[in-house]
């Protein structure tokens, strides 16, 4: 039995400097898919060549309350934030930091690859922290494409990347703190899998690019699904000549109260603003660029 499509959502057009992104996550349909709060795909864009440039810091922007994960599908990233962390990921990685009692963070393409330029094409997630999570000292990981465990999909479907969670005995070394996942499933042309699903879990579907037949519909590119509360599993289809991308994506209920506003996600109007006071009294700290990049 296959589990029931709830809602399928196709996003907003947003700009994020001068990036175009497709804003899906939370939409008029649903506010979260088990503590994931926030999808943002990053279109993908072709990057000229170009002299690097020092970041400035016109970018960098605070957080509170959550982890902010982006994931690389082609292209490079580099990361600044006011805790001295600093990293780079390539095509395939990621970067996880979790915000924790407020951070500033600042994100752009690498050196390496504005020098070389290329495509670039990304997703950002926000995942939200449990209460007593809320209040730790800010974390980051940089995680490297060989870092992410693959299994290999039955009938020569494809690969599964366990980008976030775990499947069996692989799993991701990006830190958790609630039951979550993140799978990046490549299938591969003609090809057709079906996923079992965990009683209690909630899920959604992403697909970046090209179709994928989900449980009997279309879904286009740049569209995102998410599942009824009902048992069954997931069949995930591709008609296409070539390999095709999807994210599948969920975990457990948050079932703590959420406010949002800004750039913040805490669990009570009266945390909000206090994420705000602090910020402004430079509680945060600063990025202190050059002293990031030594260590």
């Amino acid at each position: 039995m296959e589990k029931t499509i709830g809602t399928k959502y196709g996003g907003i057009n947003s700009k994020v400097g001068e990036l175009l992104v497709n804003r899906l996550l939370p939409n008029r349909y649903m506010d979260a898919v088990g503590p994931f709060v926030f999808l943002d795909h990053l279109y993908q864009s072709v990057q000229k060549p170009k002299t690097p440039a020092a970041p400035t810091g016109q970018f960098a922007h605070p957080h509170r309350g959550i982890a902010t994960f982006s994931y690389v599908f082609s292209g490079a990233l580099e990361h600044f934030d006011s805790n001295g962390q600093h990293g780079i990921v390539e095509e395939g990685g990621a970067q996880w930091m979790n915000a924790g009692n407020g951070i500033i963070h600042d994100e752009h393409f690498s050196p390496d690859f504005q020098a070389r330029g290329g495509i670039m094409h990304g997703l950002q997630f926000w995942i939200n922290l449990p209460a007593e999570n809320k209040a730790q000292k800010p974390d980051y990981m940089a995680i490297q494409a060989g870092d992410i465990p693959e299994v290999i999909l039955p009938n020569e479907a494809g690969i599964m990347r366990i980008v976030i969670g775990a499947c069996g005995d692989n799993k991701s070394p990006v830190k958790t703190f609630s039951e979550q996942f993140l799978y990046h499933i490549k299938l591969n042309p003609k090809s057709s899998f079906m996923y079992t699903t965990n009683v209690g879990l909630e899920y959604a579907a992403f697909v970046p690019s090209d179709e994928v037949i989900i449980n009997g519909k279309a879904i286009s590119k740049s569209e995102i699904v998410s599942f009824a509360n009902t048992d069954g599993d997931i069949s995930f289809t591709n008609n296409n000549i070539t390999e095709v991308d999807l994210v599948l994506f969920g975990g457990a209920p948050y079932t703590e109260a959420i406010f949002a506003e800004g750039p913040f996600v805490m669990n009570s109007r009266l945390e909000i603003a206090h994420a705000y006071r602090d910020f402004f009294n430079g509680d945060y700290g600063k990025i202190k660029y050059e002293e990031s990049r030594i260590n």
